[in-house]
């Protein structure tokens, strides 16, 4: 992919509104894209508020418009704002969502002790998949512009098996909030491999 490093400039497009398309954006790489929607300036906003249930619909039922209309988002009783049914609990996983106290915006806190090796995120169950960046261009330009820049930063490719090809993912509910740490001692859950999306305790983990 392809990054533009030109400095962003302000629209006079309402930001909570689906913008014009621009014109050859069917070819615009993901750097093109974030600097079209302004994207650098809505990532700095720390205050910028949690998704709502009304955004996860929209998301979904823009997915299923835009990108697969025969996806079927199960019919699951904990809402897309607390995350999804994990499977080894029965309940949601053990995180909530919430703008950090230091002012570094949103993100996932544990919700009780998970003990180190517990499965706190099973991605199997949430992530979604996008077949091509065309359908994942479709996607984005259909979002309001807001939207469309948490889903932008909400974006990762992964392989599925070793020798794979790289695919593109998101995810739905609140587990797209689980923020990176590049300072591996503060990581506290991760995959057992690159290609999984099963992520693990690495420690005990207090509430």
């Amino acid at each position: 992919m392809s990054f533009v490093q030109e400095e962003e400039n302000e629209s006079h497009f309402n930001n909570e509104e689906v913008w014009p398309k621009p014109y050859g954006w069917e070819s615009y790489s993901f750097g093109l894209i974030r600097k079209h929607f302004a994207c650098k300036a809505y990532a700095r906003d720390q205050t910028k508020p949690l998704p709502t249930l009304q955004d996860w619909q929209l998301f979904r039922s823009l997915y299923s418009e835009m990108v697969d209309n025969k996806h079927i988002f199960r019919d699951d009783p904990v809402p897309p704002t607390m995350g999804y049914t994990l499977a080894d609990t029965g309940g949601p996983p053990p995180y909530y969502a919430k703008h950090s106290a230091d002012g570094r915006g949103r993100g996932l806190f544990a919700s009780r002790d998970i003990k180190k090796g517990e499965l706190a995120h099973d991605g199997t169950y949430s992530d979604v998949i996008f077949p091509d960046a065309m359908s994942w261009r479709r996607f984005i330009f259909s979002l309001p512009r807001n939207r469309a820049c948490d889903m932008i930063d909400w974006t990762w490719t992964q392989k599925l098996e070793e020798n794979g090809k790289h695919r593109i993912f998101a995810a739905i509910n609140i587990s797209i909030l689980l923020n990176g740490e590049k300072d591996e001692k503060n990581v506290n859950i991760n995959p057992d491999s690159s290609t999984s999306s099963k992520f693990y305790a690495t420690r005990d983990i207090k509430k």
